[in-house]
């Protein structure tokens, strides 16, 4: 598959763990590295993870991130994380409090 011809992708869900809310979002985004000259125009499929505290997204910091190289890998990739949020979650903080 040529990363330049990618199909265009943008999922949303709000998940709730234990009372607490997050966003998870998939998206094609270009990966701009330009010193690196060789990976210009480059695209990728990436789904975050974020805390919803307020109302309001928390951007500034994920929970999780994962990126795939095909449009099918995104959507599966996608649906997995909204089945298994409430793993992933517990995972991810018990990894981040025992390195941070």
């Amino acid at each position: 598959m040529n990363p330049t011809d990618s199909q265009d992708l943008e999922l949303k869900h709000i998940a709730e763990v234990d009372g607490e809310k997050f966003f998870i979002s998939t998206i094609k985004m270009e990966v701009r590295h330009s010193w690196l000259n060789q990976h210009q125009n480059v695209n990728v499929y990436e789904t975050m993870v974020f805390e919803k505290k307020n109302d309001m997204v928390q951007y500034e910091s994920s929970v999780f991130n994962r990126r795939y190289t095909t449009y099918d890998n995104a959507v599966e990739g996608h649906n997995h994380i909204v089945k298994n949020i409430s793993k992933i979650v517990k995972a991810t903080r018990e990894c981040r409090a025992k390195i941070l």
